[in-house]
């Protein structure tokens, strides 16, 4: 790693304050909670969980240390203002002390929302933004059951905005975990979709990582690695979910999230948030699809750390590069191939979208600027045009 195109510059890195990863991990969630001065718990998951032998364990665990709990099931998918407003809103009225937030991504985003809710007694609406939240939330715990989304370590929660079909997020130091427990043993259950999905996301992390402006030595060898961890490992936990494939899943997720939280994602976010809502696509599916193109775009900016994404992709691969525009070609081949392999949309075409729509796809692109202003290559009206027609 050449050090000196990091020289000069000073960077921020912010993790949640404890992390505990390792299979079975989720066992100790009782006396986690108890050590964080929990007694009333509200325990936040969805209702695809809520029966399940995973949300029973965790039950029994937290029982079994003398803490009450109050179970919310109600959280959606890609959660909405409103969902958001209901989590806030049972929060406020149940005198809890301590939030433990276990399923995905949207599960986990959930629980930070209710953690800030009990001391910020405002709209969530007006939370939305960055650094908006006033006070400390309640401690919080944050278990997750798919491997992806990173927001087990991350200062976000992100929210969709029905009424203007776009994403949007509300961004704190204190949406941080106060632990963040990753349980390899909670993700076997994912279907192949869901373990498509989320490992994409992930791997959309870990590129757009390297991408952003703010990339520096460590956000770039947790990307780095976690990249190779995902080629080797997400088709195999797709195909068949063995306990190695899911561990190594659990764990490339978690790096490419300690990565991008710490150097932000960019165009692949900004490109997929473009279409996501408006066409109902997953956001792990609309990251997957978005990010070839984005690594293309964002190719020349990064030159000199093509030759290091293609080491961790395939060792092999100088065989058959000889030129740094074949390197280029190379990473985004690869990608595209893992796209076949998970049964996952390439082009704009293959989720709906008709031609007739790219220029309204190109605009709403660009109006993601805090994203597109972290991207290592600036992006203009023509270029975004030009991205979208060619992801069409």
């Amino acid at each position: 790693m050449d050090l000196s195109i990091f020289m000069g510059k000073i960077y921020n890195f912010q993790l949640p304050k404890r992390i505990v990863f390792g299979t079975g991990s989720s066992s100790m969630v009782g006396l986690e909670a108890k050590a964080l001065g929990g007694n009333r718990i509200l325990l936040i998951t969805d209702e695809n969980l809520r029966s399940s032998g995973l949300i029973k364990n965790v039950e029994k665990n937290l029982l079994s240390e003398g803490l009450s709990i109050d179970i919310f099931s109600d959280i959606r998918a890609e959660p909405s203002l409103e969902d958001a407003e209901r989590v806030a809103e049972k929060t406020r009225g149940g005198g809890y002390d301590l939030i433990v937030g276990i399923g995905g991504g949207s599960v986990l985003d959930m629980a930070k929302v209710a953690s800030i809710a009990s001391t910020n007694r405002k709209p969530m609406r007006q939370y939305i933004g960055v650094n908006l939240v006033v006070k400390p939330g309640l401690p919080k715990i944050l278990m997750p059951t798919t491997a992806g989304t990173g927001s087990e370590v991350t200062h976000v929660a992100v929210i969709t905005l029905l009424d203007e079909e776009a994403k949007s997020a509300i961004i704190s130091p204190y949406l941080f975990s106060d632990e963040s427990i990753v349980d390899p043993k909670l993700t076997y259950s994912m279907p192949p979709r869901v373990t498509a999905s989320t490992g994409l996301d992930a791997l959309s992390h870990a590129f757009e990582a390297l991408m952003a402006v703010s990339a520096n030595p460590i956000t770039d060898t947790l990307a780095l690695q976690s990249i190779e961890i995902i080629f080797k490992y997400l088709s195999r936990a797709y195909r068949s979910g063995d306990e190695e494939s899911r561990f190594g899943m659990s764990l490339g997720a978690l790096m490419a999230g300690m990565a991008f939280i710490n150097s932000w994602v960019c165009l692949g976010h900004a490109l997929a948030y473009s279409f996501s809502v408006t066409y109902r696509v997953p956001h792990g599916l609309s990251c997957g699809l978005s990010l070839p193109y984005a690594f293309k775009f964002n190719a020349p900016a990064i030159r000199h750390k093509l030759p290091q994404i293609a080491e961790k992709i395939d060792a092999s691969y100088r065989e058959n590069v000889k030129s740094p525009d074949d390197l280029e070609r190379f990473i985004f081949n690869k990608i595209m191939e893992l796209l076949d392999e998970l049964n996952a949309p390439k082009r704009l075409r293959e989720i709906g979208v008709s031609e007739s729509d790219l220029g309204k796809i190109a605009s709403k692109v660009l109006t993601f600027k805090r994203l597109i202003e972290k991207n290592s290559r600036a992006l203009s009206e023509d270029d975004a045009h030009r991205l979208v027609m060619d992801m069409w």
